[in-house]
């Protein structure tokens, strides 16, 4: 490094010998022999004096002011100057920083997210099939639900007639005899603690006792039942109900009945009626009216495992009724009350037991393999041969058409867990290995990310098949 060297600058020293005087005649206008004038202005002639040698030692007043320098001096120093640090280095480090920052806080939000098409076929059905009912589940079998409701309807009441009727109401059967089903025949009858007895109108099968959450619970069926004569008299409220053609049997105690609604409608008198004319129309409407209501509510309670066709549904309907009449108007008119009664009944299948049946058929050749059909419900289904009674027959025979979807599945948790911390090329081989897989997707994030994550919460592994 060079030596700093100071060039200091000294004024050279002064003496009032060398000081210059200023001419005491400066800008007067001075001719020889004329007179002085200054700016064309006359002035008195000045007498000529003789400078004496003693003039140059007499003592010359000077202005104690120091005399004004006009420029600025300037000073040169000789050294390096200090370099001045970038501001680059300061900003790439805090760029640098902020990368590093959003990475770390990223490795919380990875995730991954895998789609699994598995192995898929389609196959065309139309075969005829026999189930029994209420058998082991490695046999195809049928189950029966049944369900009763009624419509009604309000209209103009005309005429007038002798009238007779019988009471009805709703009771619930209940089967706390053994698992075993226990069918009842029309006219079975009901008898009230004072003798009341009413009757079944159809036959009906009550189901068994089974175990529910570790107890054993009756099986139970809602039916309609009337009164065994006509009158008034039977219009009674809420009873316990035994069968009569029990007694002496087990079964007596066991099997019995509970009114779910109140008896009415026994009647006998001249009352207004409804013209046939209306009775007809109006019957064609509750008709329509209640056979949609009992499918709506039949295959609202069908469990999720079963699968259940409109087709075999079948109905039992009463025919319309008229009930009591309403209060008469101001015109003498009297308005009346159609009711419509009916029950509905249908066989419900397990759904892998009847994907079993239909592969055995159509496509024996992956018997032993784990697949499932996916569209059971989109397969027409036809009862075959003689009328079918589902709920009173142990056999049904019936055929199934259309087009049948296969599908391979594999053990989705394994996968899954096997995929766990993988690359997305190591997640890809492994996927390879599953014979049953068609192809498959992984999408891991965020994008710099080509890992799936170790913790399974973060990974979600989806079936497009489903």
């Amino acid at each position: 490094m060079k030596k700093n060297i100071v060039q200091d600058v000294i004024p050279p020293k002064k003496s009032i010998r060398n000081v210059t005087l200023p001419n005491r005649t400066a800008g007067l206008e001075l001719q020889p022999g004329q007179d002085l004038t200054y700016k064309n202005t006359k002035l008195p002639k000045i007498k000529k004096e003789t400078v004496k040698e003693d003039d140059f030692v007499r003592p010359v007043v000077i202005d104690d002011k120091p005399s004004k320098i006009t420029e600025t001096p300037t000073y040169q120093y000789d050294y390096d100057q200090p370099k001045k640090s970038g501001k680059k280095i300061l900003y790439f480090s805090v760029l640098v920083f902020f990368l590093a920052a959003a990475f770390g806080l990223s490795a919380f939000f990875k995730s991954a997210e895998i789609r699994v098409s598995p192995k898929q076929e389609t196959k065309t059905a139309d075969e005829i099939f026999t189930a029994k009912k209420d058998v082991s589940v490695s046999d195809l079998s049928y189950q029966v639900v049944t369900i009763s409701k009624d419509v009604e309807k309000t209209v103009e009441a005309t005429g007038e007639e002798e009238v007779s009727k019988k009471a009805q109401g709703k009771i619930i059967i209940y089967n706390n005899y053994s698992s075993q089903s226990q069918k009842l025949v029309a006219t079975t009858r009901f008898e009230t603690p004072e003798g009341m007895v009413f009757r079944l109108p159809n036959a009906v099968t009550v189901p068994g006792r089974a175990l529910k959450d570790g107890k054993m619970v009756a099986g139970s069926i809602e039916v309609v039942v009337e009164a065994d004569k006509v009158g008034p008299n039977y219009n009674v409220g809420l009873k316990d109900f035994t069968i009569p053609g029990f007694k002496g049997d087990p079964r007596f105690n066991s099997i019995y009945a509970r009114s779910k609604t109140e008896m009415t409608g026994g009647f006998v008198g001249v009352q207004k009626v409804v013209s046939k004319e209306l009775v007809q129309a109006t019957d064609k409407d509750l008709e329509a009216s209640l056979k949609n209501s009992l499918s709506k509510d039949i295959i609202a309670q069908i469990p999720a495992n079963y699968i259940l066709y409109p087709n075999s549904i079948s109905y039992n309907l009463e025919p319309t009724i008229q009930e009591d009449s309403a209060t008469e108007n101001s015109f003498f008119k009297q308005n009346a009350i159609l009711r419509k009664k009916g029950t509905a009944s249908a066989v419900i299948f397990d759904k892998g037991a009847l994907s079993r049946a239909i592969l055995a058929k159509i496509s024996p050749e992956v018997t032993g393999e784990v697949v499932k059909i996916n569209n059971l419900e989109t397969l027409d289904f036809k009862y075959v041969g003689e009328t079918q009674e589902p709920s009173s027959d142990s056999l049904v025979t019936f055929s199934l058409k259309g087009n049948v979807n296969i599908i391979w599945g594999f053990d989705e948790n394994k996968l899954k867990s096997d995929l766990l911390g993988l690359s997305k090329k190591e997640a890809k081989t492994v996927i390879g290995t599953y014979g049953t897989i068609k192809e498959a997707w992984v999408e891991t994030k965020p994008f710099w990310n080509q890992t799936i994550p170790e913790n399974p919460e973060k990974v979600t592994l989806t079936n497009t098949s489903s």
